[in-house]
């Protein structure tokens, strides 16, 4: 299993910085995402599940996204998804804002990646620590930009 939590202060409101997570916005912060439909459930709860299809290459890859927590206070803010890829590695990750100063959002992004099969646990493993954190960084510097861009 390969775990990841990373932090980023965003100069923007809390509130803000959370419509980037809802379904409407969720291609501004992952542009590979093709499709975002809701199955069952509502948006804005656990318990909700999404058919997701994003493009890995030049290849449509689909997997259903069962929301697992979700939060929506004033303060706190927070969405734990969780899917099966390949049906060899759970993939599980949550997005927590946290309200700071006027303006200002603690934006952490954690997670793990768990092989189900000996290879998937290989690969997994083989991948860089150094590589899992640029990726999340990314991630994270996207979300900052595109809420930073807004009003």
């Amino acid at each position: 299993m390969v775990k990841w939590k990373e932090e980023i202060i965003i100069d923007r409101d809390i509130d803000k910085v959370w419509l980037l997570f809802q379904d409407r916005s969720i291609q501004k912060i992952m542009p590979k995402i093709h499709s975002h439909e809701l199955l069952e459930g509502h948006n804005d709860q656990a318990g909700a599940k999404h058919s997701q299809s994003y493009y890995e290459g030049k290849q449509l890859m689909s997997y259903v996204v069962d929301t697992k927590a979700y939060t929506d206070l004033p303060e706190l803010k927070e969405r734990t998804v969780e899917f099966l890829m390949g049906q060899s590695i759970v993939v599980n990750y949550a997005y927590r804002l946290e309200k700071l100063e006027a303006g200002k959002t603690r934006f952490i992004y954690s997670g793990f990646n768990k092989g189900l099969t000996a290879s998937a646990k290989m690969m997994l493993l083989a991948g860089s620590k150094k590589s899992r954190q640029a990726t999340a960084r990314t991630f994270m510097e996207r979300v900052k930009d595109e809420a930073e861009k807004m009003a």
